[in-house]
């Protein structure tokens, strides 16, 4: 166990429940069990998830409590799990109790972005204790705090009671901000095939919490789908910027989809309507272009973040041109950027900008993709920006050796995933109304779905010159209850 260094580390690990929790929280922070998937990069890493899931083991035996690992790369093969481990801990206190309480919660956590690192005030993947009195580290709430560390000391403290009314498993999860594919997905898959009352199945429950970093009690949860959506060429910047205006265009379709249940956001912290509604956000942007030309051409476009269910501080914008006309592109762009948004020159990227290339970027306010109304998004008014710029001359209206989208869909707790998926899907396809190429949607798996460019047919295909699919989903949930009660 760590030594407590201060009275305000110890008031700290008081709050969080004794030393063992501050050390617990400390140590998966370390870890750092960060989950990319980066489709436009080709990168999918997860390098601290066995690491994570070990120590979460540990602890929870040193509680007292028993435990096992889930990992569906050891039951099946699937091209989806990419050969990367993914495992998943159950956590168990059972007394034999006729019922039991699921608690659901998850050790991975966001990256961090370069654009974000200069300006965290400690280092990310250290635990640190700052003059505001509060522990900061990326995951110390969600949801390594909230979830994983608070639900083994609340287990610890079980497991010393002579007797309970219920047991308690815990489902320590990989993969949540993603969509959950090789966590409780995997687990669910897993469960589909046993008998109800088998002892092998998984998630079992006759309730379920869901600790997940907000101080609010609340009732449902939303579904989520992740849609990602590539061009391949032919296309020029013209074309794939109108499509992904279209792809803005879909928030006001989840607009309407309205749940009972009061959102914890209103009316305090910005939510537009007293009630959840459904939510769409182009929360990724990459755009490649080609070189050459003899007037101002983009090279690239990226949202600054590496997670689908996170909206950007700021989108990079790489362009080359005729040094005269790079000169005047700041202020010629920036006549078509109006508050709260800002364009400024440099900044810190992911990108790798060429010799001689004037880099801009335009800010907005980082957020949480479930919570758009907290921030303001650059996607839409770089794609704005750039449309008005191709149509005014400023900007070639270029080829581009690839253009890729994501879309962060949110469902009010009441709508099936697969509703709300496929008219999401069906209305991206009816925008694409004038655009070259055909576009055709066909099923992937339970939850998700895959479209090909430039195929007019239904057919599966692999390999395709683009494809828009939601990437991974998980399910919503909704419960009945008397007063009034609110979700997120």
């Amino acid at each position: 166990m760590g030594r407590v260094d201060s009275p305000a580390e110890a008031s700290a690990a008081a709050r969080i429940g004794d030393e063992a929790g501050l050390d617990l929280l400390k140590e998966l922070v370390a870890i750092a069990p960060t989950n990319l998937e980066d489709l436009a990069a080709g990168r999918f890493e997860k390098p601290g998830y066995a690491r994570a899931a070990d120590a979460i083991a540990r602890w929870a035996r040193r509680f007292g409590l028993a435990t096992r690992i889930y990992d569906p790369l050891l039951e099946r093969q699937d091209d989806a799990l990419r050969g990367i481990p993914r495992p998943n801990v159950i956590v168990d206190l059972d007394r034999g109790a006729p019922e039991t309480v699921l608690v659901l919660a998850h050790y991975d956590v966001v990256p961090v972005p370069v654009e974000q690192r200069s300006r965290w005030h400690s280092p990310p993947h250290t635990l640190t204790l700052r003059p505001d009195g509060r522990l900061y580290g990326r995951g110390a709430n969600d949801d390594l705090g909230s979830g994983i560390t608070s639900t083994l000391l609340a287990l610890r403290r079980l497991a010393e009671a002579e007797s309970l009314a219920r047991n308690v498993r815990l489902l320590a999860c990989c993969d949540e901000e993603t969509g959950g594919l090789g966590g409780i997905e995997a687990m669910r898959e897993h469960d589909d095939g046993l008998a109800p009352g088998s002892t092998d199945r998984l998630v079992v429950g006759d309730v379920a919490l869901i600790p997940d970093g907000s101080p609010h009690t609340t009732v449902g949860s939303s579904g989520v789908a992740f849609l990602e959506g590539s061009f391949r060429p032919p296309v020029r910047l013209g074309e794939a910027v109108r499509y992904g205006t279209e792809l803005v265009g879909l928030h006001d379709l989840a607009r309407t989809w309205r749940s009972v249940y009061r959102s914890p956001d209103w009316p305090d912290r910005g939510a537009p309507e007293p009630v959840l509604t459904g939510r769409a956000s182009v929360t990724k942007l990459d755009l490649v272009g080609e070189p050459g030309g003899s007037g101002l051409r983009l090279l690239a476009a990226h949202a600054e973040s590496d997670a689908a269910n996170q909206i950007a501080r700021a989108v990079t914008l790489v362009l080359s041109g005729p040094a005269d006309r790079l000169a005047a592109a700041r202020a010629r762009l920036g006549e078509h950027v109006a508050a709260p948004f800002t364009l400024e020159v440099g900044g810190a990227t992911a990108l790798g900008p060429p010799a001689g290339a004037l880099v801009l970027q335009l800010i907005g306010v980082a957020t949480h993709g479930g919570y758009p109304h907290r921030g303001h998004n650059p996607v839409p008014a770089t794609l704005e920006l750039l449309g008005r710029a191709v149509v005014d001359g400023v900007l070639d209206d270029g080829p581009l050796r690839s253009a890729t989208y994501t879309v962060d869909l949110r469902l009010p707790p009441e709508m099936e995933l697969d509703q709300g998926t496929s008219a999401a899907l069906e209305a991206a396809r009816q925008r694409a109304g004038p655009l070259s190429g055909a576009w055709s949607w066909s099923p992937r798996r339970p939850g998700a779905v895959r479209g090909t460019r430039s195929d007019p047919t239904t057919r599966p295909r692999s390999g395709s010159s683009g494809s828009w699919r939601p990437s991974s989903a998980r399910p919503g949930s909704s419960a009945s209850t008397a007063g009034p009660t609110r979700a997120r």
